[in-house]
């Protein structure tokens, strides 16, 4: 298949013009899980304040990209019981059929991908509502710089990763990055099939460290955000990834394209599918039966 990270400067352009609804609070909640979830740990590197409890006086910022999320159709109902503002973004589904039979505030996103594909079209719209309600405007032009200045370099970032871990079970550790971290891990399991962990720090060093001694098939790879990150690495031997840039927007998008150009190398050197799923679609429906999505029509 064609690579779909490869394209990312071109989606984050589309991104960038996409309207974006105001937000009523300037005090920010977010929902999501998976793929989607994803997109809120990313948002809090630049908007740390951006929490997860409902109180009433807060915008929810919802993300699904299928609109199906069973999870964060429960948070939406809770949040308009609780008098919340919500914004949707969604490419469709049962929160985007709600949204628009109810009126409720949403960003529609191109459909038709898988979730972890389509993180231009979902980071943009959340970082843009945000940064236009806080007024700490954030330019976003750079996170299709960050992929495209250096694209060739991030192929081959992303490869020589891929070849270093294939054969180990990758754990990706970060401090502030933590989110780049653990998209790295979901993009090895639901792209390559393959087994991998990830951790915090500075947590780990006080306990997960120590496994090393007898972790023998653990490769252990820490992505660089600040100096504590290479003092992990250090103790630990670990390959380190770091940005090509002095600036957050364009490090986080290309860094983010690197874990999916190196799950799908894994992917094909596993002779996997990328897009073909075998356990997740059996936990989504067992999952729905517990909340009963379609309820919040």
């Amino acid at each position: 298949m064609e690579n779909p990270y490869i394209d990312w400067d071109v989606k984050f352009d589309e991104a960038l013009k996409m309207e974006v609804p105001e937000a009523k609070f300037s005090k920010f909640s977010f929902s999501g899980i998976g793929g989607s979830g994803i997109i809120g740990d990313i948002a809090r590197i630049f908007f740390p304040e951006i929490g997860n409890s409902l109180e009433g006086n807060e915008t929810l910022l919802a993300v699904s990209y299928s609109g199906n999320t069973s999870e964060t159709i429960e948070d939406v109902k809770r949040a308009i019981q609780k008098g919340s503002d919500v914004i949707i973004i969604t490419s469709g589904g049962i929160l985007g059929k709600f949204a628009k039979e109810k009126g409720i505030k949403q960003v529609t996103v191109k459909a038709g991908s898988q979730t972890r594909y389509s993180f231009p079209y979902l980071i943009t719209p959340l970082l843009k509502i945000v940064s236009e309600k806080t007024g700490d405007k954030l330019n976003l032009e750079r996170l299709a710089l960050g992929v495209k200045e250096k694209k060739d370099e991030i192929v081959k970032e992303g490869t020589s990763l891929a070849n270093l871990v294939m054969g180990k079970i990758p754990v990706f550790y970060s401090s502030r990055f933590l989110g780049i971290a653990k998209r790295y891990k979901q993009e090895v399991n639901e792209n390559a099939k393959y087994p991998a962990f990830y951790g915090e720090i500075p947590e780990v060093n006080h306990n997960e460290v120590e496994s090393y001694v007898h972790g023998y098939n653990l490769h252990p790879v820490v992505i660089y955000s600040s100096e504590i990150d290479s003092i992990t690495a250090e103790v630990l031997h670990a390959t380190l990834v770091k940005g090509f840039y002095d600036d957050d927007l364009m490090n986080v998008s290309s860094l983010m394209m690197i874990g999916g150009i190196m799950s799908i190398v894994m992917a094909e050197s596993l002779h996997e599918i990328p897009d073909k799923l075998y356990n997740i679609p059996r936990a989504r429906e067992l999952t729905s039966n517990l909340f009963k999505p379609s309820s919040i029509l």
